[in-house]
C-alpha cells in the first residue's frame, strides 16, 4: 500500500496509532503518535485508518434541528491543532457552513503539485487532512486548496474556490480560537473569506488625495 505524509495509521502488532510524518528508505515510515515522538516502522506493519469524522447517517437529531437554523453561507476554515511543546501539529478542514463540501488539497512544489487529500465534508463537520512536526514549521508545505459547496436547498450558485495557503511560523504567535464544532482551541484561517477589492477608482483617488501640493 502506498502511504503519504499525513495519513492516520494503526500499528498491526501494538496498540499504537499516529500520523505519518516522514517517508524513509528501505520501506520505513516515521509515525508520530500523541506524545509527539516519531517512531520508525516498516510500512507493512501498519494499516491505514480510513474515514471522515462522521457519516451522513450520523446525528440524525442534530440534522433535524439544524434544518430550522438560518442558512450559513461562509465559514470554511483550515485549522491547526496541537501544542508546540508536544511536537505534533494536526491540520483540519472545518466546515461551519450549511453546505456539504467537496475538498481537494495538494502540496505545491515549484510549478507542480501533488494531491494529498480528497474528501467530502458534511455541513458543520470537520476532517483531518495532514499532520506535521512543530519543530519543522518553517518547512510546512504550501497547500493548494479547492472547494466546491453543495446544497439540496435552492441557493444562489456558489462559486468554486481555489487558493494557495501556507501556515507560517508568525501565524502561530497569535492566540488560538475556540472552535465549537471541533470542541477544541485551534489556530484558524478562513478559506472562503471574500477577497477585499478596493477597486481601481478607489485606489486612484487614494493616491491623488495623498499627492503633495505643488507650490
Amino acid at each position: 500500500m502506498n502511504f503519504k505524509i499525513g495519513d492516520l495509521v494503526r500499528f498491526v502488532d501494538e496498540p499504537i496509532e499516529g500520523h505519518i510524518t516522514s517517508i524513509q528508505a528501505n520501506n520505513i515510515i516515521g509515525v508520530t503518535d500523541e506524545s509527539g515522538f516519531e517512531i520508525p516502522v516498516l510500512a507493512s506493519k501498519v494499516t491505514l485508518v480510513h474515514g471522515n469524522m462522521r457519516r451522513e447517517d450520523d446525528d440524525i437529531i442534530d440534522n433535524v434541528a439544524a434544518a430550522n437554523l438560518p442558512f450559513v453561507e461562509e465559514g470554511v476554515y483550515l485549522a491547526v491543532e496541537g501544542e508546540q511543546k508536544d511536537g505534533l501539529a494536526k491540520f483540519y478542514i472545518v466546515n461551519h457552513t450549511s453546505y456539504d463540501l467537496l475538498i481537494a488539497i495538494a502540496e505545491v512544489s515549484g510549478p507542480k503539485c501533488t494531491g494529498i487529500f480528497a474528501e467530502k465534508v458534511l455541513k458543520r463537520d470537520f476532517v483531518q487532512f495532514y499532520s506535521a512536526n512543530f519543530g519543522q514549521v518553517g518547512k510546512w508545505p504550501n497547500f493548494h486548496v479547492q472547494l466546491i459547496k453543495h446544497s439540496k436547498q435552492a441557493r444562489a450558485i456558489p462559486h468554486p474556490i481555489a487558493k494557495e495557503f501556507r501556515v507560517k511560523p508568525l501565524d502561530l504567535i497569535n492566540s488560538k480560537e475556540a472552535d465549537d464544532i471541533m470542541e477544541a482551541k485551534v489556530w484558524r484561517f478562513q478559506l472562503d473569506k471574500p477577497e477585499e477589492n478596493i477597486g481601481l477608482d478607489k485606489l486612484k483617488s487614494h493616491f491623488i488625495s495623498h499627492r503633495p501640493n505643488k507650490k
